[in-house]
């Protein structure tokens, strides 16, 4: 029973102690809600800009992972040093993509890449957009002298795969268009808009340079279809790499070679193993100058995540000048009312108050302010979350504010009242009631 009226005592000494900070509160409405507008930009400065960036490392998550996390990536980089090189340039073929096919069982297949660049003809380009510079022979818009260049990618048989491309219409190069290097093109979405507009564009002729093809598809989007986010692969035309080898390069040098991992093996493994079975290759070739570069979607992953930390970092360094500044106004906010309140506080330890009481008083007014001003600042950081949504974002980079995060800044605003209050609530409770008494 004296347990019982022990913690009904307290309960009704802690409603009067909520009571009180929210009279005196009352009391000083215009210093609170200042304080309160301080900590609200804070609060809303570090939730925004943590759902800005957490949109942007989740579209960027998405687009790894439509890559597929199992594809290790071979590249060269060449030898700073060119007055004397070692030995040949190290060069990736075709041929070593099927020579560490041939020779591992690590790996379910692969394709090499290389890449070129032309100037689309206007005998091919919609309509009367486009017009035909015969001093230069190229393609100007009528609306501007600017020509009109393309990149070009070329793949083997599994590139299209691998890249995780899609169809949206037509279809993809044959094995033996692959294989002879036929003067087909596959569109990216945005370069056929460009090129025929609203046209279907399959099956039409598309001359790239001084070369005619042949357009057999388009892809789907990957980036966003309006506006200017849109992913660089949807401005590609993509050709088989022998075509690309034959008409613009006149060599059989890749650029890149791409091998997808069985799932039982490692990224680690697979890279061991591609390093050792290329550089055995090149040695007989005599290939000696420059080095292989080999990495992998997770260490392309582990990259962007130090970038998006770094990011979270600068957040929460603006953010936080933000809240100390608020948190200033707090403590200003309560010694003041310290300073006001001397008698008062001395009456209430005159009759019985303990000094946890009026320590707690004080901190009550300090949460207040916090926990008033991060809950407007967290409903302003959403609702502008939700007009940022009318911009042009792209998809998959939409801010959003998560519970983790709402969670986060409201415990957050916790410790900056705690951080604000305890130094005046200290003080406060310091008073002794004689001293309180005959300073008024």
């Amino acid at each position: 029973m004296a347990t019982e009226r022990m913690t009904g005592s307290r309960l009704v000494i802690l409603r009067s102690l909520v009571a009180e900070a929210a009279a005196s509160l009352r009391g000083r409405r215009m210093q609170a809600m200042l304080s309160s507008f301080g900590i609200a930009t804070g609060i809303a400065a570090v939730v925004l800009l943590v759902s800005l960036v957490s949109g942007v490392h989740r579209m960027a998550l998405q687009t790894m992972n439509a890559a597929g996390g199992n594809v290790i990536m071979v590249s060269v980089e060449p030898d700073p040093g060119t007055a004397a090189p070692r030995g040949f340039p190290l060069t990736l073929r075709p041929d070593d993509l099927d020579a560490v096919l041939s020779a591992s069982r690590l790996f379910e297949t692969g394709s090499a890449e290389n890449s070129a660049s032309a100037v689309v003809r206007g005998a091919v380009i919609q309509g009367t957009s486009y017009i035909l510079d015969r001093a230069t022979g190229t393609a100007v818009l009528t609306r501007g002298a600017r020509a009109m260049t393309t990149p070009i990618r070329g793949f083997t048989a599994a590139g299209f795969e691998l890249q995780n491309l899609h169809l949206a219409d037509g279809r993809l190069p044959l094995a033996d268009e692959f294989e002879r290097g036929e003067r087909v093109a596959v569109l990216g979405p945005a370069i056929a808009r460009q090129i025929f507009g609203t046209k279907n564009p399959v099956g039409q002729p598309l001359v790239l340079g001084d070369w005619p093809f042949r357009v057999i598809g388009v892809l789907q989007w990957v980036g966003e279809p309006s506006g200017e986010f849109r992913a660089g692969v949807d401005r590609y035309v993509y050709v088989p790499f022998h075509t690309v080898a034959n008409v613009f390069r006149g060599n059989e040098t890749a650029s890149l070679l791409r091998l997808r991992r069985r799932a039982d093996v490692s990224d680690e493994a697979a890279m061991v193993e591609a390093r050792g079975i290329l550089s055995r290759r090149q040695k007989r070739l005599g290939e000696t100058s420059g080095q292989l570069e080999i990495t992998s979607t997770v260490d392309r992953l582990r990259e962007m995540n130090l970038v998006i930390t770094g990011l979270k970092l600068l957040v929460a360094l603006v953010g936080g000048i933000g809240l100390f500044v608020g948190a200033v106004g707090v403590a200003n906010v309560l010694l003041v009312s310290v300073r006001e309140r001397t008698v008062e506080i001395g009456v209430r330890r005159a009759i019985g108050a303990r000094r946890q009481d009026v320590f707690l008083g004080f901190l009550f007014e300090a949460l207040a302010i916090t926990l008033s001003g991060g809950l407007l600042g967290i409903a302003g950081a959403w609702m502008l979350t939700q007009a940022a949504r009318l911009l042009p974002i792209p998809d998959g980079a939409e801010p959003h504010i998560s519970l983790v995060t709402a969670g986060g800044a409201v415990l957050l605003l916790m410790l900056v009242g705690i951080a604000a209050g305890v130094g005046p609530a200290r003080r406060a409770a310091s008073v002794f009631p004689a001293e309180a008494l005959r300073a008024e």
